[in-house]
C-alpha cells in the first residue's frame, strides 16, 4: 500500500517535508515540469545517493534546483554579457540552464567536482515554498529507473513505496514534460528539447551610430564586438551563435568611404584590424530588426522611432567628442573615451536586472 500522499499546502506537511530533507533522506517533489527525487545539495554523498537510488552512474552530475533566483545571483554576482537577464527570463520557464563552474562561485560545502552545472529554478508554489524555507539548494532528478522514461501514475507511487521514499507528489497531476537543457558552453546548445525551439538568445542586436561612419562608430562598434567575445570567453566569428550582433552606420554618410587615418591608427593601438571597414548610411540599416541603437551625442538618436532602445553610447550620458578634422592626438582622446564607455555597457550587460 503507498504511503499517503504529503500535501505541500498543509502546514503540518509541508514541515514534514522539510524536516526530512534536513535529516538528509530523499524526498519527492512535484517541479512545474516531471516531479524529481530531491536530496539537500550540501550532503557530501547527495549525488551518489541519488545515482544509487536510480541505477545511475555513480559520478553522474544531478542539477540543482533552487527556490528563488537570489541564491544563482550569490553565486554569480557578474556573468557574461545578457547572460544575467537571459537566466532571470528563462530559469522560471522550464528549463535547466547549464553553466561552467568557471563562471561560477560555488560554495565549498557543495563539494562540486564536475566542470558544468545545471540549475532549475521551478515555478510551482509547493516546490518553492520548502526549498525557500528549507535555505539550501537541492540536488534533483527525475522519479524512474536509470535510462527509463519518468514515471507516472501508480507506477510511480509503486516505485516510489517500494524504495521507501517519502511522497509530496500528487500522481493524478503529474507533467509529463520534462525542462529543457540549454549547455552553454559558451554558445548555447539543446541537449533536451527540440533544437528548434532553443528560447532566444541571450545576446542583443546593437547598431551604433556617428555622423559620418568613418570615425567614431567603426572603432566603438569594434571594440564593443571584441569586448563581448572577451567577457564569453570567445571569439568574435562566434557571437552570432549568442545572439550579439554588431553594426555601425552615420546619420550623414557618404556610403562606401574607408575609415578615417587616425581612427585606423588608434584601432590598431587597440589590436582592431579596421581595413575592411566601409562606411554606410543609417537608411541601408534601419529594415534591420535592432534591439538597441547607441549614438555617439544626442543628435545620431533624433527622429528614430519604434520599438528600438535609443541610448547614447557611453552609459553614463556623456556625448563622445567628434575628432573629424584634428590630429592624432584628438583621436587617442576619442578612444579612451571609448574605451571607458564599453567597460562600462560591459559592466550594464553583465548585471543582474533590478528586482
Amino acid at each position: 500500500m503507498p504511503e499517503p500522499v504529503l500535501d505541500l499546502q498543509s502546514d503540518a506537511d509541508r514541515a514534514d517535508v522539510i524536516r526530512l530533507l534536513r535529516e538528509g533522506q530523499v524526498v519527492a517533489l512535484p517541479t512545474d515540469t516531471v516531479p524529481g527525487l530531491a536530496i539537500r545539495a550540501d550532503l557530501p554523498d547527495a549525488a551518489s545517493r541519488l545515482a544509487a537510488l536510480k541505477g545511475s552512474p555513480s559520478d553522474r552530475p544531478f542539477s540543482l534546483h533552487l527556490g528563488d533566483l537570489a541564491t544563482l545571483t550569490s553565486w554569480a554576482p557578474v556573468l557574461p554579457p545578457g547572460l544575467a537577464s537571459w537566466l532571470s527570463h528563462y530559469l522560471p520557464k522550464g528549463v535547466t540552464a547549464v553553466l561552467p563552474c568557471e563562471w561560477l562561485n560555488l560554495p565549498a560545502s557543495l563539494g562540486w567536482s564536475w566542470p558544468m552545472v545545471g540549475f532549475r529554478l521551478p515555478n510551482d508554489p509547493g516546490f518553492e515554498a520548502v526549498a525557500q524555507e528549507l535555505g539550501a539548494p537541492l540536488l534533483m532528478s527525475s522519479i524512474n529507473p536509470s535510462g527509463e522514461r519518468p514515471l507516472h501514475g501508480k507506477p510511480l507511487q509503486d516505485w516510489l513505496a517500494q524504495l521507501k521514499i517519502p511522497s509530496a507528489v500528487d500522481p493524478t497531476q503529474v507533467s509529463d514534460q520534462a525542462s529543457q537543457v540549454v549547455v552553454f558552453d559558451p554558445t548555447p546548445t539543446v541537449v533536451r528539447g527540440r533544437e528548434d525551439a532553443l528560447p532566444a538568445l541571450p545576446g542583443l542586436r546593437v547598431l551604433v551610430l556617428c555622423s559620418g561612419n568613418i570615425c567614431r562608430s567603426p572603432v566603438a562598434e569594434a571594440m564593443l564586438r571584441e569586448a563581448v567575445a572577451d567577457a564569453w570567453h570567445t571569439t568574435s566569428e562566434d557571437l552570432d551563435a549568442l545572439g550579439w550582433v554588431f553594426a555601425s552606420a552615420g546619420t550623414f554618410a557618404m556610403p562606401g568611404g574607408p575609415i578615417s587615418e587616425h581612427s585606423f591608427t588608434v584601432g590598431q593601438d587597440l589590436g582592431l584590424d579596421l581595413r575592411a571597414h566601409r562606411s554606410r548610411h543609417i537608411e541601408e540599416l534601419l529594415d534591420r530588426p535592432w534591439d538597441l541603437v547607441l549614438g555617439m551625442g544626442p543628435g545620431h538618436l533624433e527622429n528614430l522611432s519604434g520599438d528600438v532602445g535609443l541610448e547614447l553610447f557611453d552609459p553614463r550620458e556623456m556625448p563622445v567628442p567628434d575628432p573629424f578634422g584634428g590630429g592624432l592626438e584628438d583621436y587617442r582622446v576619442m578612444a579612451d573615451h571609448l574605451k571607458e564607455a564599453v567597460q562600462a555597457r560591459i559592466r550594464r550587460w553583465s548585471a543582474w536586472p533590478e528586482a
